[in-house]
């Protein structure tokens, strides 16, 4: 969200965007041409423009199901030396420079957007506002997941995510959320911690620019039954769930479906791959793939039977609208979030109700359900309404 952000106002507003970095010599300015080059290395290296088949990760996981060596695998995360060398590179890139003071040199009476949601849990990355209290301070806040339901998140999340709230309740002259559920749970956070005016905009986030164009699924899986899930590997997202759905079908099928599981381990995820990766049960049938390409995450989804997301907690359900707008079927989990943003046709079960998934995924086996795809214009649309609104909103902002 804060790459297409970004990238729209340095488009279409240049002359008065501004970017914002954190350095150790202080808040730095930055104008809108340099932003744009970092963007665009950014994107070199997320290598988001690319095919499904340039991305590594995807054709080694094809290659290995073909090859029949299927068990779970997980790409490790970058150590602190490589992302070190992804930092050289992006400065090679964009130029090393200083920037200016965003205290002294940042326009009267701007608009300052937040919307990396946890840098806001970081105190003193905002002192300088103090400096500057004609700045208007706008955030994004994602949920209040970790203050409604604190068993889902670490000591330490929890604390990020209240000192996120604090500083939204002092400072925000206006909040940003995703969808009205959000905004209900965290305009009753905001309040708890003594801000009850403040105003919010709440509009579903928009898709990636990749989705503006259509995705096939890959002919070398077409013979492959799969369902897809897409997220963090973290307790609230309920992988267990689909390792116990897993069994009963591994047990009781000759020939049962594979599950593939995109995500990175999150907080409490370590455990639960233990347990898929110990599972004899299963094993062969469940595959974790973190790392992929968007391109990539389409491809998967485009060949799945279903995407199935059984969270016990969202403040959107991202995945849901994406495999909503490429035909893709979904199970989901029925929670506020999932039915405000879940379009017709998504089926909707109790997120412990191991007897109605497997019947919907059973049934899904045996005959793969048609796929009516939105018209890719549809994403594009949808994401210059979301431009204009939220631009709306900061200039109404601004103005007061």
């Amino acid at each position: 969200m804060e790459f297409m952000l970004a990238r729209h106002f340095t488009e279409q507003r240049p002359d008065d965007f501004h970017g914002l970095l954190p350095t150790p010599w202080g808040m730095r300015l930055y104008d809108a041409d340099r932003v744009a080059h970092g963007l665009t290395r950014l994107a070199a290296l997320w290598a988001e423009n690319g095919k499904a088949e340039a991305d590594p990760i995807w054709e080694n996981f094809v290659a290995r199901l073909r090859d029949g060596v299927t068990s779970a695998q997980v790409k490790p995360t970058l150590g602190i030396g490589d992302q070190a060398l992804r930092m050289v590179a992006l400065l090679r890139a964009t130029g090393v420079a200083l920037g200016r003071s965003a205290i002294r040199r940042a326009p009267a009476k701007a608009v300052y957007l937040n919307v990396g949601h946890y840098s806001l849990g970081w105190p003193f990355l905002l002192r300088w506002l103090s400096k500057r209290p004609d700045i208007r301070p706008v955030f994004m806040l994602h949920d209040s997941i970790p203050v409604e339901m604190p068993e889902y998140v670490s000591e330490k999340g929890a604390a990020i995510h209240a000192a996120m709230v604090a500083s939204a309740a002092r400072l925000a002259s206006g909040v940003i959320v995703s969808t009205e559920y959000a905004r209900q749970t965290i305009t009753a956070a905001l309040a708890k911690a003594g801000r009850v005016d403040a105003p919010t905009f709440a509009w579903p986030l928009p898709l990636a620019e990749t989705f503006d164009e259509s995705t096939q699924s890959d002919p070398r899986l077409a013979a492959l039954p799969y369902f897809v899930a897409c997220g963090a590997i973290e307790p609230r997202k309920n992988h267990l769930f689909l390792l116990e759905l897993w069994r009963h079908l591994c047990a009781e099928m000759k020939n049962p479906p594979h599950l593939l599981i995109i995500g990175s381990p999150a907080w409490g995820g370590e455990a639960i791959l233990d347990h898929i990766q110990r599972c004899e049960v299963t094993r062969g049938r469940i595959h974790i793939l973190n790392g992929l390409s968007t391109a990539a995450m389409k491809t998967a989804l485009a060949g799945a039977r279903a995407l199935l997301a059984p969270s016990l907690a969202e403040g959107f359900g991202l995945p849901v609208i994406e495999a909503a707008h490429m035909g893709v079927p979904v199970i989901a989990s029925n929670i506020a979030a999932h039915r405000e943003v879940a379009r017709e046709g998504a089926i909707l079960c109790d997120p412990m109700d191991g007897l109605a998934w497997l019947r919907h995924i059973r049934t899904l086996v045996e005959r793969a359900a048609p796929r009516i795809p939105m018209a890719p214009a549809c994403a594009r649309t949808e994401r210059e309404a979301y431009f204009q609104a939220i631009s709306g909103f900061l200039d109404e902002i601004r103005s007061m």
